[in-house]
């Protein structure tokens, strides 16, 4: 038996393919001058524990035969970006998993029986491609997925990077994307295979804890803090789209970190991509605030208000709850997200491009020397959106809530240069006003749908009216308490990098 292959992360881009488009593709000008194989028949079997072990670990578990023979392959969803998986491969003799190969992999030990859980079945072609210096292996799978009874088609171009750099990948990814209009597939086929047995969609994990070494230059750092942000907003969107609640949340909240890290580095990037990027992210953050938006309203804001919400009430809010989820679905479905994250990935991969200047200008920069300037912009916009704080209208103080939560992301993006404690105590007092922010914008949300629904349906205005009432005195009882969370952030001392 071989030893196990075992690489950092495979890093590929899988893209859907719409049905009927298979017998064009092959004609695409692009893969005239690839290297390639002959179409080959394979199945892909998934196993797991009864109590789905290594699902919950983030781990899935194949054997694939074709007429080469059997490859039992683990992949590890961790640490890999939004496109990046570790994989480990070793060659087998059937179609059972070797259970003590798992034991040079960083998962946790298996105790219960594994088992046959969902099948994939392809036909499978395979090219080669040399692009911008690199490697990229292009496969196009065509078959179905099988659960039980439950089947599902597979119609798949899925980008891999055998050499190079990740650059050249994404480069390869939009100019496929722009050509041929396709989306990415947000599922791997172990997601799917899942989704066919539980009938749910993956949950999307929270982002993972930012790490660097304190001597990192800013763009290194920018570029695995976008990788991790994109990996959390992909993870989230299969459940966004099928209308969880949590997988909405999960996406509005990696888009508003996206949003506070080009504003945090706004004054090292190239202006043209970075105001792009931004209004992209804002257009996709106005359809998941609004879908989120309903889901509060009738998932919290009713059930506090139990005593003056009716029947008809509840029904005129599900039902603008189900238009927004379906709205947003419509809009994940589209291109424009594909190309969010094909080009924010591409553009974090180049300094150059990144700052707009060919010595990567300010982004060459250590991390360091560059963080208490950033912060400080970010800490004078929201202190100055604060003065007076008394007296603010609403609106403005809704615009004194984005630049602390700003402000919160950037102190967090740049943690591993300081010391915890002093992290700990300047994010408390962010956080403190940042909630009492919170409560009076949720009352104004509240109020504003509620008459959104009187105006719908006159019949409703009496129960609405007792509603905005409860609303008010909430909004109230915010604006009250808001001058003494204010003077704490405002006398906080923002941390110092360490050395």
């Amino acid at each position: 038996m071989t030893a196990a292959v075992a690489q950092a992360t495979e890093t590929e881009v899988k893209f859907l393919l719409p049905e009927g488009s298979l017998a064009g593709l092959h004609d695409q000008p692009i893969f005239r001058g690839c290297t390639a194989k002959l179409p080959s028949r394979e199945v892909t079997t998934y196993f797991d524990t009864a109590d789905r072990a290594l699902a919950q670990a983030g781990a899935s578990l194949r054997i694939r035969r074709n007429e080469a023979g059997c490859v039992q392959t683990l992949k590890l969803r961790r640490g890999g970006g939004p496109f990046g998986r570790g994989e480990w491969e070793w060659r087998v003799e059937g179609d059972q998993p070797e259970l003590g190969r798992l034991k040079e992999v960083p998962i946790p030990a298996l105790d219960g029986e594994m088992r046959a859980v969902f099948t994939a079945e392809v036909v499978r072609t395979l090219r080669c491609l040399r692009y911008e210096g690199a490697t990229i292996e292009i496969t196009v799978d065509e078959g179905s997925l099988r659960a039980g009874e439950r089947t599902e088609p597979i119609r798949e171009l899925e980008l891999e990077l055998k050499e190079g750099e990740a650059k050249a990948l994404y480069l390869l990814a939009e100019r496929l994307q722009a050509e041929l209009g396709l989306v990415l597939g947000m599922e791997s086929k172990s997601d799917r295979g899942w989704r066919l047995v539980t009938g749910e969609a993956r949950a999307g994990e929270k982002a993972e804890d930012i790490g660097f070494a304190p001597d990192i230059l800013a763009a290194e750092a920018f570029r695995q803090i976008v990788a991790m942000l994109l990996a959390s907003l992909m993870a989230h969107q299969p459940s966004a789209r099928a209308g969880v609640m949590q997988g909405v949340h999960g996406m509005r909240v990696a888009t508003r970190r996206l949003r506070a890290l080009l504003a945090l580095f706004r004054p090292c990037l190239a202006p043209e991509p970075e105001a792009r990027f931004t209004a992209a992210l804002r257009d996709l953050a106005g359809i998941l605030g609004t879908a989120r938006d309903w889901d509060v309203f009738v998932t919290e804001t009713l059930p506090e208000t139990a005593a003056t919400a009716t029947d008809g009430l509840r029904v005129a809010a599900e039902a603008e709850r189900q238009a927004a989820h379906r709205s947003l679905a419509e809009e994940l479905g589209r291109p424009a997200m594909t190309r969010l994250v094909l080009g924010l990935s591409a553009w974090a991969e180049d300094s150059a491009a990144l700052s707009g200047e060919a010595d990567g200008g300010r982004m060459a920069e250590p991390l360091r020397r560059l963080a208490p300037e950033l912060l400080e912009r970010q800490a004078r916009k929201a202190r100055r959106r604060g003065r007076h704080i008394r007296r603010r209208p609403e609106a403005e103080l809704h615009d004194l809530r984005k630049a602390l939560k700003k402000l919160r992301y950037g102190v967090e993006f740049m943690a591993p240069l300081y010391k915890e404690k002093r992290v700990s105590a300047y994010l408390h007092h962010c956080k403190r006003l940042q909630e009492k922010l919170g409560g009076l914008n949720d009352a104004v949300v509240a109020i504003s749908l509620a008459e959104r629904l009187a105006q719908q349906n006159p019949a409703l205005a009496p129960v609405v009216m007792a509603l905005r009432c409860s609303a008010e005195e909430r909004r109230e009882e915010a604006r009250h308490d808001l001058r003494k969370g204010w003077r704490e952030f405002r006398d906080a001392e923002l941390p110092r990098p360490v050395g």
